[in-house]
């Protein structure tokens, strides 16, 4: 007698933009459209938050301290945003694409250290141009490694990152190297006596809030929200990846060129700890760490809270452990927030027919 048994038809499964995997077509629709609600619901709460304390943090701190609100104090603050907005520009368009990079504040001090190093035999524009690609191939060995040799981006850059912080410290055995003669960049005030370093930092921004909208977060986002397990299976995914990475990597020469202009010195440890700073920003700022959605402004707001915290706590001469305790709190908030899938009630679905016998 022939087997009749009725093997049941496995349902396609498909990615929504909440990352959430689907199944029969009535309950992708009913997830899709929950996690469509507790998408938008998140971000809008989320801003909201941010918005709120950032107005109350500096109302309070400008009752706390009279020098919070001076014009020295508001350029200082910028600068701080500024540094670490040129960092979270480009991570923000990696995060979308589902990656992450925690290399680029050791990337920065090593920039600081080869321009330093380079800049008395060479010469500063030598030296400058030694730095910038220093940034770019950091960035392109990132990507390379992260899209042909398949190595998780968080795992790569942090690899990246003891390697080098490590040779900021071995090349100059842990002393900082002097640089006279190259402060314009981080220490110019050229318009209404903003810095150099902000109105960079304006240009960015504002290149990111386009490009955001444009086909190159459209990409971004698609590749993000591709299944991770085939999301740089193709070559043109690779490429953008990488290309993403190698804008990160220049953005980290950037910092470091700044960094390093505003200390008159290559720091082994400049720019220490900008990279969590940076990572809790974008998540903040609604960002998904497993990719598909970033937001530039979102990043920028949560950003700015964050400066305001610091530049307050500093002025009432709290302690700069108590700034780690912040800072970590915040990832691990972040990092709570980027779990909407757990909010989302799935759908029954209706159970397969018993096997015909």
């Amino acid at each position: 007698m022939t087997d009749r048994t009725a093997v049941p038809t496995l349902p396609t499964a498909e990615s929504d933009a909440a990352g959430t995997t689907v199944g029969t077509p009535g309950a992708g629709a009913a997830v899709t459209s929950a996690a469509g609600r507790v998408r938008r619901r998140r971000r809008s709460l989320t801003t909201m938050l941010l918005a709120a304390s950032a107005v109350l943090a500096a109302v309070a701190f400008s009752f706390s301290s009279p020098y919070f609100l001076s014009g020295d104090n508001l350029v200082n603050l910028m600068e701080d945003v500024a540094l670490a907005g040129l960092l979270a520009v480009p991570a923000t368009f990696l995060m979308m694409s589902g990656h992450v990079d925690l290399s680029v504040g050791a990337a920065a001090a090593f920039t600081g250290i080869v321009l330093a190093g380079t800049a008395p035999g060479s010469g500063m524009v030598v030296a400058v141009l030694l730095a910038v690609l220093t940034g770019l191939l950091i960035g392109l060995i990132n990507g390379l490694l992260v899209t042909v040799a398949e190595v998780n981006s968080i795992a790569m850059t942090f690899a990246a990152m003891s390697l080098l912080r490590g040779l900021a410290y071995l090349i100059p055995s842990g002393l900082a190297i002097s640089l006279p003669g190259f402060r314009a960049l981080g220490n110019t005030r050229p318009f209404l006596g903003i810095g150099l370093p902000t109105l960079i930092f304006v240009v960015v921004l504002v290149a990111g809030l386009l490009l955001a909208r444009s086909a190159v977060g459209r990409r971004s986002r698609r590749i993000g929200m591709m299944p991770a397990v085939g999301r740089l299976d193709r070559w043109p995914e690779r490429r953008w990846v990488i290309g993403l990475f190698v804008v990160s990597g220049l953005a980290a020469a950037l910092v470091g060129l700044i960094r390093t202009s505003q200390l008159g010195t290559g720091l082994p440890t400049a720019a220490l700890g900008i990279e969590l700073t940076v990572v809790t920003a974008v998540l903040l700022g609604g960002a998904r760490m497993s990719g598909g959605w970033a937001s530039v402004p979102g990043t920028m707001l949560a950003l700015l809270t964050i400066s305001i915290v610091d530049n307050g706590m500093s002025l009432a001469n709290v302690t700069s452990y108590a700034s780690q305790v912040f800072h970590a709190a915040l990832l691990v908030l972040a990092l709570i927030i980027d779990r909407p899938r757990r909010w989302i009630r799935r759908p029954r679905e209706a159970a397969p027919e018993p096997a015909a016998t």
